[in-house]
């Protein structure tokens, strides 16, 4: 396909580990990207995302197809200028709503200003885009999560349950924002829906731009923070490559059955707690807690300051690890599920270490040797 035939995108959230992937994705493709973003802590718009795309390794070219628009999600009108407004709704073929707040501790009023009242913004510019311009598609990114994981249980894709327990406000607000979406969809406006679970980095190289729930339970299990932990070796989070995610969102916003369809973007297999623990082996200087049998934990092992740790990972990480059963009918026939192997982990882990994320000291080249290609 020749450049001129790729879509328009304008993007929110580019700053954020899928946004960001789903940018770089686009632009590779020869589409021109309107990227949406907020200057912070005396970083301009252009200067973060210029950063983004130096740490992918773009090309100049391709990076001279990402056009940024400064504003916020949280403001009327996304905080366009006239011109830029203008600018998104005349120009717009896709657009893709992917900026939220994701952090698991964030307040109510935090979630409610970015998840659902952002969400009220871009659908109204949405809406603008499609009577005044020709938008073909919007893109919503909800979570798995917004089906609520405070208790175990079946998860459809292309609906919500009518009574879901959260685990915290971010679930709680999600649902809100697909709500709305949804009966958006109802009235019309293409939209396509996708639910990725925990986001972690790239199939190939491990690269992630933000680190998630499942690089913070490690950073703190292996810390040394923690003396004692429950066994949970053969409970699972479902973990997602990146890479993946932003290749089945293009392709959820190619295809004519794809229109007012839900995708679960989820892996086959999940991240078994155990793989993660074995991982020692491989980073020697990771202190993984001594694991103490189900029946056998008590809280009265911790310290006082540990008790008041494990009740933070409680809150934020095991509803996470509790039996979710996912559909995923729709996002198989898109694309094949991804496979989770302890190499890929690895792989992630290696890219941490790098990135400063992990402590260095904690990676010996030496024990690693090359790692293989993930299944």
């Amino acid at each position: 396909m020749t450049r001129r035939n790729q879509p328009t995108i304008f993007l929110t959230g580019a700053t954020g580990a899928i946004g960001s992937r789903v940018l770089e994705h686009y632009l590779e493709c020869g589409s021109q990207v309107l990227v949406l973003v907020r200057p912070r802590e005396g970083v301009s718009s252009v200067q973060r995302i210029g950063a983004l795309l130096a740490a992918a390794r773009l090309p100049s070219q391709v990076e001279r197809r990402a056009q940024v628009l400064e504003g916020s999600i949280e403001e009327p009108g996304f905080g366009l200028s006239p011109v830029d407004r203008q600018r998104v709704i005349a120009a717009t073929d896709i657009f893709i709503h992917s900026a939220a707040v994701t952090h698991l501790g964030a307040s109510a009023a935090e979630c409610e200003r970015a998840n659902v009242v952002g969400t009220e913004h871009a659908l109204e510019l949405a809406r603008a885009c499609q009577r005044q311009g020709h938008l073909r598609r919007f893109a919503y990114l909800s979570s798995y999560a917004a089906s609520g994981t405070g208790r175990s249980g079946y998860f459809a894709e292309d609906s919500l349950p009518a009574q879901p327990v959260f685990a915290n406000e971010y679930e709680r607000t999600k649902y809100q924002a697909e709500m709305r979406v949804r009966e958006e969809l109802a009235r019309e406006l293409p939209v396509v829906l996708f639910r990725p679970s925990v986001t972690v980095g790239d199939t190939k190289t491990g690269r992630i731009a933000s680190f998630n729930l499942f690089y913070q339970m490690i950073r703190i299990l292996g810390s040394g923070m923690l003396s004692h932990w429950p066994d949970l070796r053969e409970r699972k989070v479902n973990i997602v490559p990146v890479d993946y995610v932003a290749r089945a969102i293009q392709r959820g916003l190619e295809l004519a059955w794809a229109l007012g369809r839900t995708f679960h973007l989820v892996s086959r297999n999940g991240c078994l707690l155990r793989d993660l623990f074995d991982l020692v082996k491989v980073f020697p200087y990771l202190r993984i807690p001594k694991l103490v049998p189900v029946a056998q934990w008590s809280l009265s092992l911790l310290s006082q300051k540990e008790q008041a740790l494990h009740r933070a990972l409680e809150v934020y990480l095991l509803p996470y690890l509790n039996d979710l059963r996912l559909e995923t009918r729709n996002a198989e026939r898109l694309l094949a599920l991804p496979v989770i192997n302890p190499t890929f982990l690895r792989r992630l882990l290696e890219y941490a270490v790098k990135a400063g994320y992990l402590p260095r000291d904690c990676f010996r080249p030496a024990a690693l040797g090359p790692a293989g290609a993930p299944a």
